[in-house]
């Protein structure tokens, strides 16, 4: 009986834990796009994986951020080279295993896949930088 009861607390103790985390996290995500919709530069924290290439086996959590003449996306992880992302691929935002997040699944011009796991409140303005061309403007 000893054991259901302290099973019970901690299961009570991780989800209110939990609850606590995702909210902070949306409350950040959103600070960061509010000061993104004014014009100030914001990287977006994410993990990125790259599927094909040399760096294939490698992910890692960075930033995101715009290229240094202001336009492309480079992905900075610490420790790491930054890396100049090709702009004007293609985007498929798909739900991730992680509450309150999106994994977007980029396409560079050049065939590399690579994909990035954001917030659920960055993952528009991540397509964004990284060039995809919004489907309301092409129609």
């Amino acid at each position: 009986m000893d054991v259901l009861v302290e099973m019970v607390a901690l299961a009570l103790v991780v989800l209110v834990a939990g609850t606590l985390m995702r909210r902070t996290v949306a409350r950040r995500a959103e600070v960061r796009t509010a000061a993104a919709a004014g014009a100030v530069a914001v990287a977006v924290p994410c993990q990125a994986r790259w599927r094909q290439g040399a760096r294939r086996r490698f992910f890692g959590y960075g930033k995101l951020r715009t290229g240094a003449d202001g336009t492309g996306a480079v992905f900075a992880a610490p420790l790491r080279r930054a890396v100049v992302l090709p702009v004007g691929g293609r985007a498929v935002v798909r739900e991730s295993w992680r509450p309150g997040m999106r994994v977007l699944e980029y396409r560079a011009p050049d065939g590399r896949r690579i994909d990035f796991q954001v917030y659920d409140a960055e993952a528009a303005r991540t397509a964004r930088l990284l060039g995809v061309p919004d489907p309301a403007d092409l129609g």
